[in-house]
């Protein structure tokens, strides 16, 4: 995920990173994904811009997460087009990071780009905070703990029943 900048020199290049599953567990350990076969890849290309570098790609792949109500693979599609300019950090500079102060823009050092900060930022802003199976998903049951996908059960309609409040689910409003 690294690019020297000698190798990519005035005509630019093309970037094509390959995310592993090693590489997904080490960096997005926060996030509970794992790859899924159709995998995650990088495909864009390096040229130089100004004084830095322009990244111009598209994160394209197919993650997999825990269904937030069912707790079943739930698959999460990432479409996101980048655009990330790299400046070379100073070595005397003592003030801000200016790739702190914006999100489209890194900092490089020692004539290398790293693109694996910018694919980590961009697969944590795709993936939902609650991802779900499909729309209709029933979740688990609170009281026999069974996939209400797979098996219904009838411990909802028995909770009400057998609740002090019980009898105000018979009262008809008019």
């Amino acid at each position: 995920m690294r690019y020297k900048i000698r190798d990519i020199g005035e005509a630019g290049i093309d970037v094509c990173v390959d995310v592993s599953a090693a590489w997904l567990a080490s960096e997005c350990s926060d996030l509970a994904v794992t790859l899924s076969q159709a995998g995650v890849r990088l495909e864009g290309r390096i040229e130089p811009a100004g004084e830095g570098y322009l990244l111009r790609g598209n994160l394209r792949g197919v993650l997999t997460v825990s269904c937030a109500r069912c707790l079943e693979p739930a698959a999460v599609t990432l479409d996101s087009p980048m655009a990330i300019s790299f400046v070379e950090k100073a070595e005397d500079d003592d003030e801000e990071d200016p790739a702190e102060a914006q999100d489209d823009l890194a900092t490089f050092e020692h004539g290398v780009i790293d693109v694996g900060g910018p694919i980590r930022d961009e697969i944590l802003l795709a993936v939902p905070m609650s991802v779900v199976c499909r729309e209709d998903c029933a979740g688990i049951c609170p009281s026999c703990g069974r996939n209400r996908n797979l098996t219904p059960c009838g411990c909802e309609k028995r909770a009400i029943d057998t609740s002090k409040l019980g009898a105000l689910a018979k009262i008809k409003l008019q």
